[in-house]
Protein backbone atom coordinates (compact mmCIF):
# COMPACT_ATOMS: atom_id res chain seq x y z
CA UNK A 1 0.00 0.00 0.00
CA UNK A 2 1.55 3.72 -1.05
CA UNK A 3 1.18 6.76 1.60
CA UNK A 4 -1.29 7.90 -1.26
CA UNK A 5 -3.88 4.95 -0.72
CA UNK A 6 -3.70 5.24 3.31
CA UNK A 7 -6.76 6.87 4.13
CA UNK A 8 -6.20 7.74 7.74
CA UNK A 9 -2.79 8.15 9.21
CA UNK A 10 -2.33 7.45 13.02
CA UNK A 11 0.33 6.95 15.43
CA UNK A 12 -0.57 3.71 17.93
CA UNK A 13 1.76 1.40 19.49
CA UNK A 14 -0.23 -1.49 17.70
CA UNK A 15 -2.26 -2.51 14.64
CA UNK A 16 -5.95 -0.93 14.69
CA UNK A 17 -8.89 -2.70 13.12
CA UNK A 18 -12.67 -1.52 12.80
CA UNK A 19 -15.88 -3.55 11.96
CA UNK A 20 -17.73 -1.82 9.03
CA UNK A 21 -20.57 -2.65 6.83
CA UNK A 22 -21.32 -0.69 3.44
CA UNK A 23 -24.91 1.29 3.02
CA UNK A 24 -26.37 2.69 0.19
CA UNK A 25 -27.80 6.42 1.29
CA UNK A 26 -29.47 9.29 -1.05
CA UNK A 27 -26.04 10.55 -0.60
CA UNK A 28 -24.18 7.54 -2.14
CA UNK A 29 -22.34 4.90 -0.35
CA UNK A 30 -21.53 5.19 2.89
CA UNK A 31 -18.79 2.88 5.22
CA UNK A 32 -20.57 2.55 8.77
CA UNK A 33 -18.28 1.42 11.48
CA UNK A 34 -19.94 -0.31 14.05
CA UNK A 35 -20.38 1.86 17.27
CA UNK A 36 -20.60 1.24 21.00
CA UNK A 37 -21.52 3.78 23.75
CA UNK A 38 -24.64 5.70 25.43
CA UNK A 39 -25.81 9.16 25.33
CA UNK A 40 -23.01 11.69 24.34
CA UNK A 41 -19.91 9.68 24.98
CA UNK A 42 -20.26 7.06 22.05
CA UNK A 43 -18.16 6.13 18.73
CA UNK A 44 -17.22 3.62 16.36
CA UNK A 45 -15.37 0.22 17.81
CA UNK A 46 -11.60 0.62 17.32
CA UNK A 47 -10.03 -3.31 17.82
CA UNK A 48 -6.74 -3.90 18.72
CA UNK A 49 -6.86 -7.66 17.98
CA UNK A 50 -7.81 -8.54 14.46
CA UNK A 51 -9.15 -12.12 16.04
CA UNK A 52 -11.49 -10.58 18.47
CA UNK A 53 -12.47 -8.20 15.67
CA UNK A 54 -13.19 -11.21 12.95
CA UNK A 55 -14.61 -13.03 15.94
CA UNK A 56 -17.39 -9.80 16.84
CA UNK A 57 -18.10 -9.70 12.79
CA UNK A 58 -18.76 -13.28 12.43
CA UNK A 59 -20.99 -13.07 15.53
CA UNK A 60 -22.63 -10.18 14.39
CA UNK A 61 -23.46 -11.67 11.28
CA UNK A 62 -24.87 -14.69 12.56
CA UNK A 63 -27.04 -13.24 15.22
CA UNK A 64 -27.66 -9.84 14.19
CA UNK A 65 -31.36 -8.01 14.98
CA UNK A 66 -34.02 -7.25 12.35
CA UNK A 67 -33.08 -3.61 12.26
CA UNK A 68 -29.02 -4.91 11.59
CA UNK A 69 -27.73 -6.85 8.59
CA UNK A 70 -24.77 -9.50 8.25
CA UNK A 71 -22.42 -7.88 5.89
CA UNK A 72 -20.15 -6.61 8.40
CA UNK A 73 -17.18 -7.55 7.86
CA UNK A 74 -13.02 -6.22 9.11
CA UNK A 75 -11.12 -3.38 7.86
CA UNK A 76 -7.60 -1.79 8.80
CA UNK A 77 -8.43 1.55 10.36
CA UNK A 78 -5.77 2.85 7.93
CA UNK A 79 -8.75 1.55 5.03
CA UNK A 80 -11.09 3.47 6.40
CA UNK A 81 -11.29 7.32 6.45
CA UNK A 82 -11.88 8.78 10.27
CA UNK A 83 -11.33 11.70 9.73
CA UNK A 84 -14.48 12.18 7.08
CA UNK A 85 -16.31 10.59 9.43
CA UNK A 86 -15.12 12.49 12.61
CA UNK A 87 -17.08 15.41 10.43
CA UNK A 88 -20.14 13.67 10.89
CA UNK A 89 -19.94 13.37 14.77
CA UNK A 90 -21.33 16.28 16.78
CA UNK A 91 -18.86 17.00 19.17
CA UNK A 92 -16.72 14.80 20.17
CA UNK A 93 -15.44 11.70 18.17
CA UNK A 94 -14.90 9.16 20.33
CA UNK A 95 -12.95 5.87 19.68
CA UNK A 96 -13.67 3.19 21.64
CA UNK A 97 -10.77 0.74 22.04
CA UNK A 98 -12.06 -3.04 22.17
CA UNK A 99 -9.64 -4.91 23.91
CA UNK A 100 -11.83 -7.76 25.37
CA UNK A 101 -15.63 -9.89 25.28
CA UNK A 102 -17.65 -9.24 27.81
CA UNK A 103 -18.44 -13.29 29.23
CA UNK A 104 -21.58 -14.86 31.37
CA UNK A 105 -18.83 -17.56 32.20
CA UNK A 106 -15.55 -18.66 30.91
CA UNK A 107 -16.80 -20.16 27.83
CA UNK A 108 -19.52 -17.94 26.75
CA UNK A 109 -19.97 -14.79 25.35
CA UNK A 110 -23.17 -12.16 25.95
CA UNK A 111 -24.64 -11.90 22.61
CA UNK A 112 -27.50 -9.79 21.94
CA UNK A 113 -27.69 -9.03 18.27
CA UNK A 114 -23.85 -8.11 18.63
CA UNK A 115 -21.15 -9.46 21.51
CA UNK A 116 -20.46 -7.25 24.02
CA UNK A 117 -17.53 -5.76 24.28
CA UNK A 118 -14.52 -4.39 27.00
CA UNK A 119 -13.19 -1.29 25.83
CA UNK A 120 -11.65 2.24 26.67
CA UNK A 121 -13.03 5.20 25.19
CA UNK A 122 -10.48 7.78 23.44
CA UNK A 123 -11.42 11.55 23.05
CA UNK A 124 -10.45 13.47 19.63
CA UNK A 125 -11.81 16.80 19.22
CA UNK A 126 -11.30 17.22 15.54
CA UNK A 127 -11.38 21.29 14.17
CA UNK A 128 -14.35 21.48 11.30
CA UNK A 129 -11.44 22.83 9.28
CA UNK A 130 -8.54 19.85 10.00
CA UNK A 131 -7.08 18.64 6.55
CA UNK A 132 -5.00 15.70 6.37
CA UNK A 133 -4.00 14.86 10.12
CA UNK A 134 -2.24 12.06 11.59
CA UNK A 135 -4.66 10.80 14.72
CA UNK A 136 -2.34 9.74 17.82
CA UNK A 137 -3.95 7.46 20.40
CA UNK A 138 -2.55 8.14 23.91
CA UNK A 139 -0.22 5.79 25.37
CA UNK A 140 -2.07 5.60 28.17
CA UNK A 141 -4.36 3.58 27.25
CA UNK A 142 -2.54 0.89 25.50
CA UNK A 143 -0.97 0.98 28.92
CA UNK A 144 -4.11 0.44 30.67
CA UNK A 145 -4.58 -2.33 28.10
CA UNK A 146 -1.80 -3.86 29.07
CA UNK A 147 -2.45 -3.86 32.84
CA UNK A 148 -5.64 -5.50 32.38
CA UNK A 149 -4.43 -8.23 29.78
CA UNK A 150 -1.99 -8.97 32.65
CA UNK A 151 -4.62 -9.37 34.81
CA UNK A 152 -5.58 -12.68 32.82
CA UNK A 153 -2.09 -13.77 33.27
CA UNK A 154 -0.84 -12.57 29.82
CA UNK A 155 1.64 -9.48 30.43
CA UNK A 156 3.20 -10.52 26.66
CA UNK A 157 -0.18 -10.62 25.13
CA UNK A 158 0.62 -7.43 22.87
CA UNK A 159 3.25 -9.33 21.18
CA UNK A 160 1.18 -12.15 20.29
CA UNK A 161 -1.07 -9.44 18.87
CA UNK A 162 2.10 -8.78 16.89
CA UNK A 163 3.01 -11.86 16.00
CA UNK A 164 -0.77 -12.67 14.79
CA UNK A 165 -0.57 -9.26 12.73
CA UNK A 166 2.27 -10.72 10.21
CA UNK A 167 -0.21 -14.13 9.65
CA UNK A 168 -1.32 -14.35 5.90
CA UNK A 169 -5.12 -14.63 5.10
CA UNK A 170 -4.96 -18.68 5.77
CA UNK A 171 -3.21 -17.73 9.04
CA UNK A 172 -6.00 -15.41 10.36
CA UNK A 173 -8.82 -17.59 9.22
CA UNK A 174 -7.35 -20.72 10.73
CA UNK A 175 -7.00 -18.90 14.19
CA UNK A 176 -10.66 -17.02 13.80
CA UNK A 177 -11.87 -20.45 13.22
CA UNK A 178 -10.31 -21.78 16.21
CA UNK A 179 -11.63 -19.26 18.43
CA UNK A 180 -15.34 -18.83 17.31
CA UNK A 181 -15.56 -22.65 17.70
CA UNK A 182 -14.09 -22.89 21.68
CA UNK A 183 -16.73 -19.82 22.11
CA UNK A 184 -20.69 -20.91 22.80
CA UNK A 185 -23.31 -17.63 22.83
CA UNK A 186 -25.64 -16.65 25.79
CA UNK A 187 -28.50 -14.69 24.58
CA UNK A 188 -30.03 -14.10 28.13
CA UNK A 189 -27.29 -13.00 30.35
CA UNK A 190 -27.77 -13.10 33.82
CA UNK A 191 -27.07 -9.05 34.98
CA UNK A 192 -24.91 -10.43 37.47
CA UNK A 193 -21.14 -8.87 37.44
CA UNK A 194 -19.50 -10.74 34.57
CA UNK A 195 -16.34 -12.27 33.38
CA UNK A 196 -14.14 -10.54 30.07
CA UNK A 197 -12.20 -12.18 28.01
CA UNK A 198 -9.53 -12.30 25.00
CA UNK A 199 -8.80 -15.20 22.84
CA UNK A 200 -4.72 -16.00 23.06
CA UNK A 201 -3.46 -17.37 19.88
CA UNK A 202 -0.08 -18.61 21.93
CA UNK A 203 -2.19 -20.98 23.90
CA UNK A 204 -5.15 -21.53 21.08
CA UNK A 205 -7.99 -20.69 24.05
CA UNK A 206 -10.38 -17.89 25.22
CA UNK A 207 -8.55 -16.77 28.20
CA UNK A 208 -10.88 -15.34 31.09
CA UNK A 209 -11.08 -13.48 34.33
CA UNK A 210 -12.98 -11.73 36.60
CA UNK A 211 -14.92 -8.18 36.38
CA UNK A 212 -11.68 -6.08 35.36
CA UNK A 213 -11.00 -2.80 37.27
CA UNK A 214 -10.28 0.29 36.32
CA UNK A 215 -12.24 2.75 33.73
CA UNK A 216 -13.28 -0.03 30.97
CA UNK A 217 -16.98 -0.18 29.86
CA UNK A 218 -18.43 -3.18 29.09
CA UNK A 219 -22.27 -2.50 27.23
CA UNK A 220 -23.98 -3.56 24.77
CA UNK A 221 -24.44 -2.28 21.37
CA UNK A 222 -28.16 -2.23 21.30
Amino acid sequence: MTVTDVKTQYIAPMSLWLVVRKRVLATGLFIEPAWVGSGDKCGPVVFVSRVLAESYAHLRNEYHGPDDSDTWKVIALQDFDLLDHARGVDGTLYCMMAFGFSMQDADSVICINAPRLRYVPVPFDVPDDAQGITFSFSQWVFDFMRGEWTTLGLPEFDKELEVTDELDASGISRQVQTAIARLRVCREPSGKPGLWAVFSTRQEMWVTTGEARGAAVSRALH
